[in-house]
């Protein structure tokens, strides 16, 4: 691995930090580790492991947005992860190339690449290492740190006889403002592979599709009119609290951030 190659991608204006996470040996943060401690690190390095497993099949990359971040994740043969942090001042066409050149280094020996990456770059000093600390504005926790045991989500409660009015247009309208809402956190990709890998067994579940922009629609329009039976509702609500506890994995208080975010009359159709 070249050492100008790592040291022109750390020093690239808008460049965070980074991480290099595989199976063999500990996880290697640079530039993002300053207020995390040992477990913390151990436990980001999982959930990212569960995330990138979790994503379908030719699916190289994702990003997402965190605070005033922008947050890049790559999969790279063997196993291997790497993770870039960035902010607002990055020029995305020099990080393009930059990052191809870091990648190609990477790639040339997977099994050793985390040791290397760790010595050429030990010397290195980011510009950039405050990712981690509070936003200055109200936003989601600093640290989103995947347990190993979930939070337990509440199971489906009785519907009450008003919900028989509910239609399917509003019900849908309901189900794409969480997924609108979700998709800042994890990508599109990832929310439209959680929607499908949740959805309940049930017939009528099947009848909606979910559009690799993670947009939920029925696949009978002229029945978008038309009310729900309460045991409809009670299995869309099965299938939204399996999808929030899938979410849970990665983003520990994401049943909060949804409490915060829906509007009110949503929040009544899909969190029982």
């Amino acid at each position: 691995m070249e050492r100008e190659v790592v040291e022109d991608f750390l020093n690239l204006p808008g460049i965070a930090g980074v991480a290099l996470i595989d199976r063999r040996s500990r996880p290697y943060f640079c530039g993002v580790d300053s207020t995390l401690n040992f477990q913390q690190k151990e436990a980001l390095a999982q959930g990212l492991r569960q995330v990138v497993e979790t994503t379908p099949e030719g699916f190289e990359s994702f990003e997402f947005q965190f605070a005033q971040n922008q947050v890049f994740i790559y999969k790279l043969p063997e196993g291997v992860i790497l993770l870039v942090l960035t902010t607002l001042d990055l020029v995305y066409s020099n990080y393009a190339e930059a990052l191809h050149e870091l990648k190609t280094e990477l790639i040339a020996d997977t099994a050793t690449a985390i040791a290397t990456f760790r010595l050429l770059a030990g010397s290195l000093t980011l510009s950039n290492q405050a990712y981690w600390q509070d936003a200055p504005t109200p936003s989601p926790s600093p640290i989103r740190v995947p347990f190993k045991s979930q939070p337990t989500v509440p199971k489906t409660t009785p519907i009450p006889e008003a919900t028989s009015q509910v239609t399917l247009k509003e019900l849908l309208e309901a189900l794409n403002q969480l997924s609108l809402y979700t998709t800042q956190y994890l990508g599109k990709a990832v929310i439209t592979n959680y929607w499908k890998s949740t959805r309940p067994d049930v017939e009528w579940l099947q009848s909606f599709e979910i559009s690799r922009t993670a947009e939920l629609t029925f696949t009978r329009s002229t029945a978008l009119t038309q009310t729900v039976t309460p045991e409809q509702l009670a299995s869309i609500q099965s299938w939204v609290a399996a999808f929030i506890s899938r979410c849970i994995k990665v983003i520990r208080d994401f049943p909060a951030l949804v409490e915060k975010s829906l509007k009110p009359e949503y929040k009544q159709l899909l969190l029982p």
